[in-house]
């Protein structure tokens, strides 16, 4: 090779290899600290049971480019594009690299035609999985997100990372929530925390499956399945929040993944991950779905730490109820907007009077369903649970949810109940 040749190849390189440092590395200030450190692992849970080589290959590319192997790149590149056409950061990936080997590539996507807005949607989504091959610590089988108190018997439970673009699928094993997939994810066009119809956000919350709705039956937007979710919630409607028709869904066929940032309010998954995720969503299940902006992964110790102190609040109410010492037990409940606002406290705590004055004893016991921490609202947890109630004049068995928040004064105060 001539000298000239040599230093062309070697200038290409270095341009290649700035353009995807800078466009990936600088934004490591992103990544989530509360990861443990340790080594990184490019391969996602869902990689490596599924063998789904998607994002693995991606994972691969970017490495050798930042290594200025552009040759290896494109070969890698090539695998990826005969394995899934419909991949287009794959082309984009690709286009950079031909650019590169015939002259500098200054940033992600200028080897493309494609609208700058589209090429900025495909560099994000390049970020959120780089990111997370880097970041994700893969012993989390250790660390758990903060809001899984008690998953009860549900079988699986669902939990999003919005701000780094993952859903979570945890598994019940004996009552210990296990991670068994991750996958890289979509939200709204403008972010996450919905507040009114057509602001394009997804909602942050807690929430449930309730039906599933085959592909053929819905337009190629949707991709191969939809799982609703109850959204709006008791506690979305109590603040006023409007829409409706939040799903997890697919990716129209036209494409294998969309960008971070792009649905109108919904949370999508490539089509391969939407049929792969649904073994473990069942709306007959009601499968819990946590819509968090961002996770807060903690070790299990410290989970069960305040599971505890959370189940202590819960544990001082039922007995102040069960000693029938009546202002004991209304002094658990705000006072303002009881039951998001439907029910008065005065009526309410009057009749709770009257009805103690004939009780000679009072025995309750609860079966915990669930138990969540609420995401993106400060000091507030939902627990649902079936309650056995037994006194001298009457006994009976209810499905109760209870929305728990503690307040300026440092009091846990029941918010609903019912």
């Amino acid at each position: 090779m001539k000298l000239t040749s040599m230093i062309t190849v070697e200038r290409t390189s270095v341009g290649i290899v700035c353009a995807f440092a800078l466009a990936l590395m600088s934004h490591n200030v992103m990544a989530d600290k509360s990861s443990a450190t340790g080594v990184a692992i490019s391969n996602s849970l869902h990689a490596l049971e599924a063998n789904d080589q998607y994002e693995p290959t991606i994972i691969n590319v970017l490495t050798v480019l930042q290594s200025g192997k552009l040759e290896e790149a494109l070969d890698l590149i090539n695998v990826h594009l005969k394995r899934f056409p419909k991949s287009r950061i794959g082309h984009l990936l690709r286009a950079d690299i031909l650019k590169g080997m015939g002259g500098d590539l200054s940033e992600i996507g200028a080897g493309s035609a494609l609208p700058a807005k589209e090429i900025q949607g495909l560099s994000h989504q390049l970020k959120n999985r780089w990111l997370h091959s880097k970041n994700f610590d893969q012993a989390a089988h250790k660390r758990i997100p903060d809001s899984l108190l008690d998953i009860g018997e549900h079988p699986y439970v669902l939990v999003a990372d919005m701000q780094k673009g993952r859903l979570y699928v945890y598994e019940n094993n004996d009552g210990q929530a296990e991670l068994i997939r991750d996958y890289y994810m979509s939200v709204g066009s403008q972010g996450y925390g919905k507040q009114v119809e057509g602001d394009n956000k997804t909602p942050i919350g807690v929430y449930h499956v309730n039906r599933y709705i085959e592909g053929q039956r819905l337009p190629d937007l949707y991709g191969k399945g939809a799982f609703p979710v109850n959204y709006p919630n008791r506690l979305d409607r109590f603040l006023k929040r409007t829409g409706y028709g939040i799903w997890l869904h697919g990716t129209p066929s036209s494409t294998y993944a969309r960008s971070p940032w792009t649905s109108e309010g919904c949370f999508v998954l490539s089509n391969d991950d939407l049929l792969d995720i649904a073994q473990f969503v069942s709306a007959e299940a009601k499968t819990p779905v946590i819509l968090s902006d961002q996770v807060n992964w903690v070790d299990r110790r410290d989970l069960l730490l305040r599971k505890d102190e959370f189940l202590s609040v819960v544990d001082r109410w039922r007995r102040d109820w069960e000693s029938i010492d009546t202002e004991a037990y209304l002094s658990h409940y705000v006072q303002e907007d009881l039951n998001f606002g439907a029910i008065n406290f005065k009526g309410w705590a009057n009749a709770k009077r009257k009805v103690n004055k004939g009780k000679t004893f009072i025995q309750v016991d609860l079966d915990i369903h669930e138990m969540f921490v609420y995401p993106g609202e400060k000091d507030m947890f939902v627990i649902s649970y079936t309650q056995n109630y037994l006194s001298n004049n009457y006994s009976g068995q209810t499905q109760k949810k209870q929305y728990w928040k503690r307040l300026d004064s440092g009091q846990w105060k029941i918010l609903f109940e019912g």
